[in-house]
């Protein structure tokens, strides 16, 4: 078979074959690279202790006990606001520098590549205190 000689359908024809011989190929370049970095983080990060943190310290969301179920969505919420942000609204920012979305605890990272076309990588920590000091020249 000489697959120049096929005309467009014939090319979906056989294409969709392949695809069914290797189901997984075709899923791979339908997912998202930023939604598999957050399903990644959401599916690692230690919402459990948070929450037991959260609960240990009476700290609660618009005085509701927070559940993992609302930490999870919030997380997910601030890592996808972090990676629109940084390749919208703060696009004229240096490529190297990450942008911040938080709330309640969570901050959530993204940064991008050097062209400001896609997310690079995502970072998404919960935070008790923090200090910073600075010194203007």
């Amino acid at each position: 078979m000489n697959i120049q000689n096929l005309n467009q359908e014939e090319l979906q024809q056989l294409q969709t074959l392949l695809n069914k011989m290797n189901p997984n190929q075709s899923i791979e370049k339908d997912i998202d690279p930023v939604d598999k970095m957050v399903d990644d983080i959401i599916d690692n990060f230690n919402f459990d202790k948070v929450q037991i943190t959260m609960d240990y310290l009476g700290w609660k969301w618009v005085g509701e006990r927070v559940t993992t179920k609302m930490l999870v969505e919030e997380a997910r919420r601030l890592l996808k606001g972090a990676a629109e942000s940084r390749l919208g609204q703060f696009k004229n920012e240096h490529w190297e520098q990450g942008i911040i979305h938080g709330t309640g605890g969570f901050q959530a990272q993204a940064w991008c590549n050097e062209g400001k076309t896609k997310i690079t990588g995502l970072d998404l920590k919960f935070v008790l205190t923090e200090w910073d000091e600075g010194i203007e020249d």
